[in-house]
C-alpha cells in the first residue's frame, strides 16, 4: 500500500499545470508522438519506455530508487516524488500540445533494486483538460487518478504486455469506481469498527458493470442486515454520482456482489438513474 500522508496527491496535482502553448500547428504531431516523449525523457535523464496504442499512451520507467521494500512490505522510495514529477510534466506536455487523440495514460514504474514491484497510474485525458481549466478540485482530480501498487513476480514485464491495446472508457470507469466504493466503505464502516473492508474489483463485461465487494465482520458475529445494505447503498451512490459526473451512459445494468455472503444486487440503468 502507498502510505497515506505521503503527499501523492499535491504532486500528481502540481505536475498537471503545465501550461499549452498558442500555436494552431501541433507542437508534438501524432506520427512521432512517441518519440517525441521519449526524447524529451531521456533528456531529463529518465530511459523510458513508450508505446502509443490507439487512443492510449503508455509509458515504463524502470528507474533506482522509485521503490521501496521493507520485508513484505512496498513502498515508495526517495526517488519517487522527482521521477513521478517529471515523467508527469514530460506527458503532458507532449499529449497537451498534439494533435493525437489521446484519451488515456498508463504509467508503470518499477526499480531494479525490487524486482517484481510495479506502480501504475492511469489518467483519462479529459479529467487532466478539465483540472487545467479549474472544473475538477484536488480532491476529485486524485479520486479520478487510478493508482495501484502491486508485486506480480520476479519475471520481467514490459509495457507492451502490461498494455497489450487500446483502454476504453467502461473499463476505467469499473477500475476508478471500485477504488472509490472502496474508500466510501472504508470511511463509513472500518473507521468506526463496523467492518473490515479489503479491496474491492470491478469490471464491465457485456454491458454491465460488476463489483465485487470485500466487507468482513470486524467482531466474530457476522454482519447485520442493516450493515449489509448500508454497503450496497453506500456503493450506488457512488456508482451513480460518478457515472453521471462523466455522463456516461454505454450500459445496462450494474451488479453489486458481497463476497463473503454471495448476496448480490441487480440495478438496470433506469432505476441507477432514479439516484443521479
Amino acid at each position: 500500500m502507498i502510505p497515506a500522508g505521503r503527499p501523492l496527491c499535491v504532486l500528481l496535482i502540481s505536475a498537471m499545470l503545465l501550461a499549452t502553448g498558442c500555436s494552431s500547428r501541433p507542437t508534438y504531431p501524432k506520427a512521432h508522438l512517441a518519440e517525441s516523449l521519449q526524447a524529451l525523457l531521456k533528456s531529463d535523464h529518465l530511459n523510458a519506455s513508450v508505446r502509443f496504442i490507439d487512443h492510449t499512451l503508455a509509458v515504463h520507467l524502470n528507474f533506482p530508487g522509485t521503490l521501496a521494500q521493507n520485508g513484505l512490505q512496498i513502498g515508495i522510495g526517495p526517488a519517487f516524488d522527482e521521477a513521478t514529477r517529471k515523467l508527469i510534466t514530460a506527458i503532458h506536455r507532449t499529449l497537451l500540445s498534439s494533435d493525437a487523440d489521446v484519451r488515456f495514460y498508463v504509467l508503470l514504474m518499477s526499480d531494479p533494486q525490487v524486482p517484481g514491484a510495479y506502480l501504475t497510474l492511469v489518467r483519462y485525458m479529459d479529467d487532466v483538460r478539465r483540472a487545467n481549466a479549474q472544473m475538477l478540485d484536488t480532491p476529485e482530480i486524485f479520486a479520478r487518478t487510478v493508482v495501484e501498487l502491486n508485486f506480480l513476480g520476479p519475471q520481467g514485464l514490459t509495457i507492451d504486455q502490461y498494455v497489450p491495446r487500446d483502454i476504453q472508457l467502461e473499463e476505467f470507469l469499473s477500475w476508478q469506481l471500485a477504488r472509490r466504493i472502496q474508500h466510501q466503505l472504508t470511511e463509513e464502516l472500518q473507521t468506526v469498527g463496523i467492518a473490515n473492508v479489503g479491496r474491492c474489483g470491478g469490471k464491465f463485461q457485456n454491458g454491465e458493470f460488476a463489483f465485487t465487494l470485500d466487507v468482513a465482520p470486524a467482531t466474530p458475529a457476522p454482519l447485520d442486515e442493516a450493515t449489509i445494505q448500508k454497503v450496497f447503498l453506500s456503493s450506488t451512490n457512488v456508482i451513480a454520482k460518478v457515472l453521471s459526473s462523466y455522463h456516461f451512459e454505454g450500459f445496462e445494468a450494474v451488479r453489486l456482489i458481497h463476497a463473503s455472503t454471495g448476496r448480490s444486487l441487480l440495478l438496470p440503468k433506469t432505476r441507477l438513474e432514479l439516484l443521479r
